[in-house]
């Protein structure tokens, strides 16, 4: 198909061009550039190409919710999309026109897989948070709190889990019209509160504010969960919406969000799997099958990329909330034992959940707590799965 596309192309140039010079046309240019369909269709539908020298220049269009100032968005940037140019451009016989689109621009937050779906964009960065009634699994660890707050384990974990159950991928292209090449992990959740939190007790009555599923973390504690996303947080806060909020460390400590909540705890709430990476599956069956090796072998080195770039941020910027005057705490064994004692049984309703769903609850949340024991961290709570 795209073997056709391109000859059609082609010979609508060629008589285009000789139209022109029967028109007694003043161009000197005898190089030929191939229109990227912006105008007139979406740009990479096709694997639209023009020739550049000796090179073809596919146009990919990539978007998400979020902005650049977010960790795993500035990992795309960084390390994806540098290397798919850098290989595509050294390895092949085509380039890569990029046309970026982050922060809502044209698929906004919560959209993005419906985005990539329906071809809006060509590639998508998914925040997984808001689609836990459609990736109930790649959700999972969102209903898992205090497993893990290790960038770098949780990375091995999902690698490893990922590769003893293909469900985690076969979806994406099953059910969303997508080709799934890469995931992400978030940055540690921290506790941001205008007031000191130093204890479960202390949470008593709050008005807290987290996105999605993140809102189950609190239930049972006494306070008020508000649904609230990082683009409303500061905001949130500084009106009294919420005196609290459960997100992502990195995104606050960019958004400044220290200046209207200057405590911070750690509460070793979770590292979770947070953004995935796919391709509009009709953009990537006319991608030339070079291109698509490129695709996946970069999107699979995200991850470690992005793990380890969010562990070294990380101790970054708990220096920066000390430097901006922020108390930062870190909520004791102890209290952490009691706050996810005080949870509902989210876990096992996670797993009736994923068996509605039609996947082996038990075995898969079980085998991602054997995954973190093997890495030496021990369980807060014993949940008792499937008991």
């Amino acid at each position: 198909m795209r073997k056709r596309r391109f000859l059609a192309w082609g010979m609508a140039a060629g008589l285009a061009i000789s139209l022109m010079a029967g028109c007694g046309s003043g161009n000197k240019d005898t190089g030929s550039q191939k229109t990227t369909g912006a105008a007139a269709a979406p740009a990479a539908k096709e694997s639209q190409a023009a020739s550049s020298g000796n090179k073809e220049t596919i146009t990919l269009r990539i978007g998400s919710g979020h902005s650049e100032s977010n960790p795993w968005i500035t990992a795309l940037e960084d390390y994806f999309v540098k290397n798919v140019s850098e290989r595509v451009s050294a390895e092949t016989g085509y380039e890569i026109n990029w046309v970026k689109s982050y922060g809502g621009a044209v698929i906004s937050l919560g959209n993005e897989l419906q985005g990539v779906q329906d071809g809006l964009v060509d590639i998508g960065c998914t925040i997984l948070v808001f689609e836990a009634s459609r990736l109930p699994l790649q959700d999972m660890v969102y209903s898992m709190p205090f497993s893990c707050s290790d960038p770098l384990i949780v990375a091995d974990t999902i690698k490893q889990i990922y590769s003893e159950y293909p469900e985690f991928t076969e979806t994406y292209e099953k059910d969303y019209n997508q080709k799934f090449i890469g995931i992400g992990v978030s940055d540690p959740y921290g506790f941001y509160s205008t007031k000191e939190v130093k204890s479960l007790a202390d949470v008593n009555g709050m008005k807290i504010g987290a996105a999605g599923i993140n809102l189950s973390w609190i239930e049972g504690s006494g306070a008020v969960g508000v649904q609230t996303s990082l683009n409303d947080t500061y905001q949130n806060l500084q009106t009294n919406v919420c005196q609290a909020t459960i997100q992502p460390t990195r995104s606050c400590v960019n958004l400044k969000v220290y200046e209207v909540a200057p405590y911070y705890l750690d509460a070793n709430f979770n590292v979770v799997p947070f953004n995935s990476i796919t391709v509009n599956l009709d953009t990537w069956k006319d991608l030339p099958p070079e291109v698509q090796t490129i695709l996946t072998e970069v999107g699979e080195g995200y991850l470690d990329y992005e793990a380890n770039y969010i562990n070294e941020i990380h101790e970054q910027d708990l220096k920066t909330l000390e430097e901006q005057g922020c108390t930062i705490i870190s909520l004791s064994r102890e209290e952490q034992e009691k706050w996810a004692a005080s949870l509902p049984d989210i876990v096992n309703g996670l797993v009736k959940n994923l068996d509605d769903a039609g996947y082996k609850g038990a075995e898969i949340v079980s085998r991602y707590y054997e995954i973190l024991e093997s890495h030496g961290v021990e369980r807060v709570r014993d949940w008792n799965i499937g008991g």
